[in-house]
């Protein structure tokens, strides 16, 4: 059997990185950041303040609705 793989294989590879790395971005933020504004509402308040600025950046090359949705849920997870 071959050890080629498609580029089909590749990028499914590929896309299921991306997303475990995401997932665990996430995840990992959301964590440190709910222990970090645990019971102190005005640190939880600015670091929503600076996360929602973060929308107001541009960049090349990235899908901005996606960047802006993972803001989003961020936020949320912040507020967990």
């Amino acid at each position: 059997m071959s050890e080629a793989r498609t580029a089909d294989q590749r990028i499914s590879e590929l896309e299921a990185v991306l997303k475990t790395v995401i997932v665990f971005n996430q995840n990992a933020m959301a964590a440190v950041s709910r222990r970090v504004t645990e019971g102190n509402p005005g640190i939880t308040d600015a670091l929503i303040q600076d996360l929602r600025s973060l929308k107001e950046l541009g960049y090349n090359g990235i899908d901005k609705g996606l960047y802006d949705s993972y803001i989003d849920s961020f936020i949320v997870a912040v507020n967990s």
